[in-house]
């Protein structure tokens, strides 16, 4: 069985953070939903990936295009 689709997905992720922790999010939210986890549980990874997500498609750790210096002399 070949997993080009997930090997791509994961890719463009660029890290297996994200997934890994809407994994947990999803995990969380189908056993509230059958009443065998508190809802603060489900609320707290969604900061959680809230945060993680931000902080990975975050243009902040990136350089800059334009790094001030003047490559024309």
């Amino acid at each position: 069985m070949k997993f080009n689709l997930i090997d791509k997905v994961l890719s463009a992720c660029k890290d297996y953070h994200v997934p890994a922790c809407l994994l947990v999010f999803f995990t969380g939210v189908v056993l509230a939903i059958f009443r065998r986890l508190d809802m603060s549980f489900v609320a707290f990874t969604g900061v959680v990936v809230g945060g993680i997500t931000g902080h990975a498609y975050s243009a902040a750790g990136k350089p800059d295009a334009d790094s001030g210096q003047d490559d024309s002399k």
